[in-house]
């Protein structure tokens, strides 16, 4: 599998996010709202994967009904991070309703594989000119340690990036020194990973979609960057910079720092 960038191009973090339960006739499932299905369901879109939705909280059939606030263009993946391992399934389904969808036409994705803990689980969907998502508890057991989703586009690089990229460490350590020389320090965070690579040799559509990328998240939405081994939950540190080289032809930097929740 090729690097990839998973992010957020629906804005699916401005989502209004409910819970509520469904009952099926025939093909349709009406959808019910009810804040207190789901405890602090909100947990799926702020930017936080540290914190899960309670223990027990997410019980089978129990749904969620993501409104985007209006009909929004495709989105081609969805990403889960849970905090422990979990074994159920998630139900997805988009439509243009607040109230219902169609069982035979509004079906998305079944979210089956076995999900691990502290890592993503990334998979690949086809959501087109909707405005609401609904993903319901599919399994007997309650949905548990689920911290955070991500909705959106998945770019897969075209071409690799020069070999003269560099990976770095930011450390979040304060060193204060006394006056005879003594340091001492105090540690406010674990240290954040850094990377920084260039393109050399970009085609217009490939540097259209990283400008997709660099409008949809700027410097505050989070994103994935999978690095062909590991999935890294990261922002951009600076906007991506584009040059052109040749006709049609450019060169881009970009810039990303690991997100420690």
């Amino acid at each position: 599998m090729a690097k990839q960038f998973i992010y957020d191009n629906i804005d699916y973090t401005d989502a209004t996010v409910t819970s509520g339960t469904f009952n099926t006739v025939g093909t349709t499932s009406t959808f019910t709202p009810n804040t207190a299905t789901i405890a602090d369901i909100e947990r799926i879109n702020d930017q936080n994967i540290a914190i899960a939705v309670p223990f027990s909280s997410w019980g089978q059939y129990d749904t969620v009904r993501i409104d985007l606030g209006g009909t929004k263009d495709a989105s081609d993946c969805i990403a889960l991070y849970h905090t422990s391992a979990d074994t159920n399934d998630l139900l997805v389904y988009a439509s243009n309703s607040a109230t219902s969808w169609d069982t035979s036409s509004n079906y998305v994705d079944t979210l089956t594989t076995d999900h691990p803990a502290n890592d993503w689980n990334t998979f690949d969907v086809n959501i087109n000119d909707v405005q609401y998502i609904y993903i319901y508890n599919g399994t007997a057991n309650n949905y548990d340690y689920l911290s955070e989703i991500i909705i959106g586009k998945k770019y897969t690089f075209e071409v690799n990036p020069e070999i003269n990229s560099t990976i770095d460490e930011q450390f979040g350590t304060d060193i204060a020194k006394s006056y005879n020389g003594y340091e001492y320090a105090n540690k406010r965070h674990d240290p954040k990973t850094t990377w920084d690579f260039s393109f050399s040799h970009l085609r217009s559509g490939q540097k259209t979609a990283l400008e997709a990328l660099n409008s949809d998240t700027q410097d505050w939405k989070k994103f994935i960057y999978y690095d062909d081994t590991n999935y890294h939950y990261v922002r951009l540190a600076k906007p991506i910079d584009f040059t052109e080289v040749a006709p049609s032809i450019f060169s881009a930097n970009v810039s990303l720092r690991e997100q420690l929740a």
